[in-house]
Formats: C-alpha cells, sequence, structure tokens
C-alpha cells in the first residue's frame, strides 16, 4: 500500500511541476484519508488478536495454576495417608510387643508359680477371669 502512494506522491509531484502547487491536494488527501483508515482498522484487527491471544494465555496461566494447585494437594493428601498407615503400622506394632510382654510376664508369673509350690490350677483360674474383664 505504500509502494502504491509513493508512486502516486512522485506522480503527483510531476504534475505539481507541470500543473501547478495546489493542483495534487485531493489525491493527497485521498492517500491521507486511506492510510488513515487502514492505520485504524489495522490497529483495531491487532489490538482484537492481542486480545484474544491474551485471553488465551491468561486461561492457559490459570489452568497451569489450577493443576498445579491440586497436584499439591493430591501430594498433601498421599502424604497425610502415608503418615496415618506408618501411625497405624507403629501402634500396631507396639500393641504386639504389649502382647508379647504381657505373655512372657504370665509365663515367667506361672513358671515362678510353678517353681515355688503355688498350685497352677488357682493361677490358670484368675487369669481366665482376667480374660473375661477385658
Amino acid at each position: 500500500m505504500e509502494f502504491l502512494s509513493i508512486l502516486c506522491w512522485c506522480g503527483s509531484i510531476r504534475k505539481v511541476w507541470s500543473g501547478g502547487p495546489i493542483q495534487g491536494w485531493k489525491t493527497g488527501l485521498i492517500f491521507l484519508v486511506g492510510g488513515t483508515v487502514t492505520g485504524a482498522a489495522t490497529g483495531k484487527a491487532l489490538d482484537f488478536y492481542c486480545w484474544r491471544i491474551e485471553q488465551r494465555l491468561i486461561r492457559i496461566e490459570k489452568e497451569r495454576v489450577d493443576q498445579e494447585t491440586q497436584e499439591r494437594e493430591r501430594l498433601a493428601r498421599e502424604r497425610v495417608e502415608k503418615e496415618k498407615l506408618e501411625q497405624e503400622a507403629i501402634e500396631a506394632e507396639i500393641a504386639e510387643r504389649k502382647r508379647i510382654q504381657r505373655e512372657e510376664a504370665q509365663e515367667e508369673e506361672r513358671l515362678w508359680y510353678e517353681q515355688h509350690g503355688k498350685d497352677y490350677a488357682d493361677y490358670a483360674d484368675y487369669e481366665d477371669e482376667e480374660e473375661e474383664d477385658e
């Protein structure tokens, strides 16, 4: 478009030299108005295109942030679940150790009663009463 306007401008210079200084003003005005309209339309088109690109980039950024947030929340849930399972395993191990210690203590007590001449039957009755209480 600019090339055409330069050619016309050069042509209008020849006309001005040949026909006087005022005769090319209409052509200049037409090209000035045409350039203004073309520039305004191009500017509006670029503004619209840039706005669409900006909106798309904003949407992509929002989706990325949402995905990162979901990923962090998922990792936090997994960490809490893992800690909960570890705590349950530790509690189960503690309960198992206590059970084993209790059984060992009962066995030692039974052996002590057997060695010192106490009647084991009485001890067995006492053990049965404890199990019923629990």
